[in-house]
C-alpha cells in the first residue's frame, strides 16, 4: 500500500481535518464502514486519541471500543469535530468487508497520513493538498515521550 502524508498549514495550523479527507473521497467514503482506534504507541498496550469539539468527544468514546461507523455517520461526527489530533480511521467497503481500502491517521496534530491502493484516493489527496510528501512506510508506533511527575519531560 501506498502512504502519503498531508503536511499543509494555514498560518501555523494544520489545514485539513478529518472531514476534508471524508469529502475528498466520496462517495466511497460514504460507502465504506470505518472502525475507530488509537494511534499505536512504541508501548505496548498505549495509544492515543484525542479529538475537540462535541463530534471529537464523541469519537474519542468510539476509540476506545474500536467502534465500527458507517460513512455517512462519521462524516457527522467529523463535521462536529474542531480538531483531531491523534486518531486512526479504517475504512473498509461492502465488497470486500474483510479488506482494508484505506487507512486514515491523525498524528500529533502535525500531519494526516492516508495508506491505500486507491489510485483515485492518491490522485485526489496529491492534487488538492500542497505539501504532500510519499512515506516508505505508515506509522506503526509513536514513539512514546517519558515524562516525571511533575508533567514535564527530564
Amino acid at each position: 500500500m501506498a502512504t502519503l502524508r498531508i503536511y499543509d498549514l494555514r498560518g501555523h495550523v494544520l489545514a485539513v481535518d478529518l472531514g476534508d479527507l471524508l469529502r475528498l473521497m466520496v462517495p466511497r467514503s460514504l460507502q465504506a464502514n470505518w472502525t475507530i482506534s488509537s494511534v499505536k504507541s512504541s508501548i505496548p498496550g498505549h495509544g492515543w486519541f484525542e479529538a475537540t469539539g462535541e463530534g471529537g468527544e464523541q469519537l474519542e468514546r468510539l476509540a476506545q471500543q474500536n467502534a465500527r461507523l458507517s460513512g455517512s455517520d462519521l462524516a457527522a461526527l467529523a463535521s462536529n469535530t474542531r480538531q483531531l489530533i491523534w486518531g486512526e480511521f479504517v475504512g473498509s467497503l461492502p465488497a470486500d468487508a474483510d479488506g482494508k481500502w484505506v487507512t486514515i491517521r491523525a498524528a500529533d496534530g502535525t500531519f494526516f497520513e492516508i495508506e491505500t491502493d486507491d489510485d483515485t484516493v492518491l490522485s485526489k489527496v496529491k492534487s488538492n493538498f500542497k505539501d504532500v510528501r510519499a512515506e516508505e512506510s505508515p506509522i506503526a508506533s509513536w514513539p512514546l515521550v517519558p515524562v516525571n511527575e511533575s508533567g514535564w519531560l527530564p
